[in-house]
Parts: structure tokens; C-alpha cells; sequence
């Protein structure tokens, strides 16, 4: 485990561009935080550290977004959703980075033993990003 003090958006960004390098895929990626915590913008750096140019938006809406970059990637946001059963994200798992926001909806559905865990928490000014299961 080990945390990472983040005071600016450009830091999260630096950040999640670091970390893009530690992901396979294969991995399933869990963020957790309150809401404006700053999940998608750690997102966000991670799609620019694999390479990705265009816009990144959470997919509160369409659940998941798919990116075409090298591992391609996942980009689920399970806020509204109970039960991600039938939803299809299940068909990514093996050939994508799956980045998950909001993954209680994966309880019972897929295994999360062995799940790569980014939880981010306000810390003053700042922000506290605690990864477990992840090499930097």
C-alpha cells in the first residue's frame, strides 16, 4: 500500500500518467472516493499516459466508455448502477485495463480478490490517493 499526497488537477493528472505504465491488461482497476474527489480526473491521466488525445468524460450515463489505446481500456462509472449482471462489462475483464468508478455494483458479480485499488480522500487543499496492489 502506499499513499501519495496530490495538492493540484495537474498533479492527479502527472499522476494517473505514471500509473498507466503499471497497468495490463487484465487488470481491474477500483476507485473509490466521494464524488468530486477526483477519480475521473486520475482517469483522465492514465488515458493520456496510454496515449489517448481526446476528451475523457465519465460515463455516468452510458456506464462504460472504451478506449483504443495500447492495452485498450475500460472506463466504467457504476454510480447509478445495483447490479453490473448482464450489463456486459463481464467481456472485457481478460483483453482490458478495466477502471472502474464506484464498484460496489462488481461485488458478487466478478472476483475482486485480486483487484488493483486506487481510493482517493480530501486532505486539506489537496488530495490523499491511497494505491493498494500496485506497483509504481
Amino acid at each position: 500500500m502506499e499513499d501519495q499526497f496530490v495538492a493540484t488537477e495537474a498533479d492527479m493528472l502527472s499522476l494517473g500518467e505514471r500509473l498507466a505504465r503499471a497497468f495490463v491488461a487484465g487488470d481491474l482497476v477500483l476507485f473509490e472516493g466521494e464524488l468530486g474527489a477526483g477519480k475521473t480526473t486520475l482517469i483522465r491521466g492514465i488515458l493520456h499516459g496510454l496515449g489517448w488525445k481526446d476528451a475523457v468524460r465519465s460515463p455516468t450515463y452510458n456506464l462504460f466508455s472504451v478506449y483504443d489505446t495500447v492495452p485498450p481500456v475500460l472506463h466504467a462509472d457504476l454510480y447509478r448502477v445495483a447490479n453490473t449482471a448482464g450489463t456486459g462489462i463481464e467481456d472485457y475483464l481478460e483483453s482490458h485495463v478495466c477502471l472502474v468508478e464506484w464498484p460496489k455494483a462488481l461485488e458478487g458479480v466478478v472476483d475482486l480478490d485480486d483487484a488493483k485499488r486506487i481510493s482517493i480522500a480530501f486532505e486539506g487543499d489537496g488530495r490523499r490517493v491511497r494505491l493498494s496492489n500496485i506497483n509504481l
